[in-house]
């Protein structure tokens, strides 16, 4: 492999910038910010999946000491909101709900404590309806409509002449499945399900408003892309563009459940008619029930293989719930990332689609990696069911049919400098996996991708007359570590240390896009755009220092906050500012598109199965992930090590649990469980760094994919040890004790 190119600061490990205000409690997220005079929102939500509202009761809540507003949807009738194009979510339900913790009605008072108790004094009369709790069940042709009126929704395009559930139905596909099936030797099918899973964020939603004499909206929101939501805003509020804004605070976290603008509208209607700040901040029983967690899943993959390995046919169907209301659903593109339930193998019959559907659930939206959890847990689990059909080694099965550079996946995508078979090969060196093991112990294999995001960023340094280096940027740190790459590359650029530059977020859309972080995008966009900013403010400082000092341009260099003559001579930065009169500012406004490159991670687990109790112990799990350069290794190794955690967790232990009726019956952490460090294997790290990526430092994400694999290879360690298949998320002792029994009796 080529020589990296060296950095003096990029690729060294660097202290989070932002690390100081987040571990001292000075750091201010949304849930912290106060304004005087400030009024407490408490929302009252469904006991019911599905029911029309009969009657709804306010007056004792009214006339509660402390009270100052009680709004039901009959006071916001029509408004419907959503940051997605089609607007189908009331801004408090007038008629019907549509799923437990559903919006019914809303009250503003002095403090929480007492919005509270309003709440309990609101009557309701409810008619139950029957709650369809599944895709596929929402799919048939004999469902209940749901949403009779979609055809008169704002953003509906080519609604169906005949009203339907189903919102998205995408398909992929090449060759012809039928006859690859009459090639096979064996065919394989079988369905995976994947249930709801909340991205477990410490720091729940939360809104202030404040609407000021002239009727600007000043709003702070625990959002990770503002801009998404700003169109809608101004549409919603009916309020023009400059009067819209949004200002940015610390994200406790998001892992794509805070792309949304919750309860903005109704909070901008209690400000305009109390003439009071209002501030909203959910709690977590709010947050597990009626929050945008991760699709729930069922997939039927049927494949068809020879005895050589060859896979002559994949076909493969998914259906995703997408909940009550499409609000913070990727539509009407769909979840694309499920179609990874093909994963990175070479086929030429292939047939996939993947339905959305409206259902009697909480709305879901994005969580980590969108769609690609559920698409390989199904496709990576059914690759082993394929090699063990025909008595094949799960390692070789793979080796034998992962696509290769200039190989198209099997969902059609296609990108350069593909490194698949590499880590591969990696991971099954680190692992020892052909070693041999002890009784009911076992190793699997899953192996994925992510690719990055790009879209609009922008960056503005300023250099002040004190010398002092700021680098404002078009989005907020979620925790991913976007302020330290800003501060490491206009650093480098510089010829400064990163703690002399000091990274904030524009502090409102009025001064930038504020397009957030997602979709793996981060490190390239921060890179990319700090380093042109960077770069113009380096040739302006050298041009300035040349007309000021005489010097020649060309024999300049910057170094410690000083440009430097080849004769040792020196200006400081803050010098130049001072005789330009003004601050030495440059901005930088990018549009960057798709990338052409992805990455790659294989994953290995190494488990323990207790066949009396089916309790599974997981001993080790090796990941190896191909990257570009890595900018800094501290945040790296923190997003893989977390994606890998984050991973397990969803494997082993979360999940949000629904009864019959609808009702989520573990809505607290108590009850709904997230991996501690005393749950977590033995994690070995191995990172294959390339100058292949995106941008002036060839970056590539690590965010997303490196939980996508986990659960896959952990199930079919499992199998490797006992020789029994889960095929639903999560994996508890009760499931493969179940499992052991039955391949006991005979099953």
């Amino acid at each position: 492999m080529t020589q990296l190119a060296s950095y003096n600061i990029v690729g060294h490990a660097t202290p989070r910038a932002e690390g100081p205000d987040k571990v001292t409690g000075s750091g201010i997220y949304g849930m912290d910010r106060t304004l005087p005079g400030m009024l407490w929102c408490k929302i009252l939500r469904s006991p019911f999946a599905h029911a029309r509202i009969v009657n709804i009761d306010t007056t004792e809540a009214s006339a509660l000491p402390g009270v100052h507003l009680v709004l039901t949807g009959k006071d916001l009738e029509g408004v419907r909101t959503s940051r997605a194009p089609i607007k189908d979510e009331p801004a408090l339900c007038w008629d019907k709900v549509m799923y437990v913790g559903d919006k019914v009605a809303a009250v503003v008072a002095e403090d929480e404590d007492i919005a509270e108790r309003a709440l309990e004094l609101i009557q309701v009369e409810y008619e139950e309806l029957p709650a369809v709790l599944s895709a596929r069940e929402a799919a048939q042709p004999d469902a209940p409509i749901l949403h009779p009126d979609f055809a008169d929704y704002i953003g509906v395009q080519d609604a169906p002449a005949t009203p339907t559930n189903v919102v998205v139905a995408l398909d992929r596909g090449r060759g012809d499945v039928a006859a690859g099936f009459a090639d096979a030797d064996v065919i394989v099918e079988e369905t995976y399900s994947t249930p709801h899973q909340h991205q477990a964020y410490l720091e729940p939603h939360s809104v202030l408003i404040d609407v000021e004499e002239d009727g600007t909206a000043q709003i702070w929101m625990s959002c990770q892309l503002p801009a998404m939501n700003f169109g809608e805003l101004t549409r919603v509020l009916e309020l023009p563009q400059e009067k819209v804004v949004i200002n940015t605070s610390y994200i406790g976290g998001s892992f794509g459940g805070k792309t949304d603008a919750v309860g903005v509208y109704i909070m901008y209607e209690f400000a305009k008619r109390t003439g009071r700040p209002i501030k909203l901040v959910f709690d977590y029983s709010e947050e597990l029930m009626a929050s945008n967690p991760r699709h729930p899943s069922e997939i039927i993959i049927k494949a068809g293989v020879k005895r050589d390995g060859t896979i002559t046919a994949w076909q493969a169907d998914a259906y995703l719930a997408i909940g009550g209301y499409v609000s913070y659903a990727p539509v009407p593109n769909g979840l694309r990332g499920v179609f990874e339930m093909g994963g990175a193998y070479r086929c030429d019959n292939v047939a996939m689609s993947i339905t959305h559907t409206y259902a009697n659930l909480v709305p879901c939206g994005f969580a980590r990696a969108p769609g690609m959890p559920q698409g390989l847990w199904a496709g990576e689990s059914h690759i082993d069911l394929c090699a063990r059909a025909i008595g094949m080694d799960p390692a070789e099965f793979r080796t034998r049919n992962i696509v290769h550079e200039g190989e198209a996946l099997m969902n059609g995508d296609e990108y350069q400098a593909l490194r698949a078979d590499t880590t591969l090969e990696e991971a099954l060196q680190a692992a020892d996996y052909s070693a041999a093991t002890t009784t009911n112990v076992g190793r699997g294999i899953g192996t994925g991708h992510h690719s990055q995001g790009g879209g609009a960023a922008a960056c503005q340094v300023t250099i002040a007359a004190d010398g002092s280096i700021t680098a404002h940027f078009s989005t907020f740190d979620t925790g991913g570590g976007t302020f330290t790459i800003i501060a490491q590359v206009v650093a480098e650029q510089l010829g400064v240390s990163p703690q002399d530059v000091e990274a904030l977020s524009f502090p409102s859309n009025q001064l930038g896009p504020l397009q957030g972080i997602g979709g793996s995008r981060g490190a390239r966009v921060t890179s990319t755009v700090g380093h042109m900013a960077a770069s113009e403010t380096a040739d302006k400082l050298r041009r300035l220092a040349a007309e000021f000092q005489g010097w020649d341009e060309e024999r300049l260099t910057l170094t410690g906050g000083n440009v430097v003559n080849d004769g040792g001579e020196s200006i400081a930065f803050g010098q130049i500012a001072a005789r330009t009169g003004e601050p030495i500012v440059t901005r930088v406004d990018i549009q960057e598109g798709t990338s052409p490159y992805t990455a790659f991670g294989t994953q290995i687990a190494e488990v323990e199965v207790d066949t009396e109790t089916g309790e599974v112990r997981v001993l080790k799990i090796t990941a190896v992930h191909e990257t570009g350069r890595v900018l800094n290794p501290v945040a790296f190794y923190g997003q893989l090590e977390g994606g890998v955690v984050y991973g397990f967790g969803e494997t082993v232990m979360t999940e949000t649990v629904y009864d019959e009726s609808g009702r989520v019956t573990n809505p607290s952490f108590a009850d709904m469980k997230l991996p501690t460090v005393r749950d977590l294997p033995e994690l070995n790290e191995i990172v294959l760094e390339s100058d292949v990526g995106d941008g002036p430092y060839a970056v590539r994400g690590i965010g997303e994919h490196t939980n996508i694999m986990t659960a896959p290879a952990i199930a079919n360690a499992i199998e490797d040890a006992v020789g029994v298949r889960i095929t639903s998320l999560p994996i508890t002792a009760e499931k493969v004790y179940a499992a052991l029994q039955e391949k006991r009796n005979g099953g």
